[in-house]
């Protein structure tokens, strides 16, 4: 099977920051648009199954996306405690219960809703910021091509053609 990375996979311009943060807006790989990213809402994927990018390039990398998922949270109880008062204020007999069981259930629903999101965006920012090194291209090559063992080394892939069979066996 033939590898799919080549020179031009190194030297092709990144993408521009919109598209990075569109695909990630979108659930998809920042780096390649692909998706099916996540196995399931709470569980991404290591690598893009398309271009294998590494989504956590170092350890405690999605601390960002959490970040991210809490001030989307935020800003949207802001916008309801601005809605608030200006109804408030032009109503004064106006209850609490509304919008305090409607501040509750942000609270408590918006962070889960956001969360892949959050991930995929935070994989855009940070790609953005720091882009891929070299090595980091050829690792994500070299998951896509799936470690296919090359037509000398055989089977087993340790190069004496035996299939991967220990010594005088």
């Amino acid at each position: 099977m033939e590898r799919s990375f080549g020179v031009d996979d190194v030297l092709a311009g990144k993408a521009s920051p919109w598209t990075l943060l569109r695909r990630g807006c979108a659930k998809h790989c920042p780096r390649c648009g692909g998706g099916d990213l996540f196995t399931s809402w709470f569980r991404m994927k290591d690598r893009c199954p398309t271009c294998g990018y590494l989504f956590e390039r170092e350890p405690g990398f999605f601390l960002g996306s959490y970040f991210i998922n809490f001030m989307i949270a935020e800003g949207f109880l802001f916008v309801l405690a601005m809605v608030f008062v200006v109804a408030k204020a032009s109503h004064p007999d106006t209850g609490l219960a509304v919008p305090v069981s409607v501040g509750v259930a942000i609270a408590i629903v918006g962070p889960v809703v956001f969360y892949p999101y959050s991930r995929t965006i935070w994989s855009a920012f940070d790609l953005m910021m720091i882009p891929l090194e070299i090595d980091e291209i050829v690792e994500a090559a070299d998951a896509v091509g799936g470690g296919e063992a090359s037509p000398e080394e055989g089977p087993g892939g340790d190069g004496d053609g035996d299939g991967g069979a220990p010594p005088g066996g």
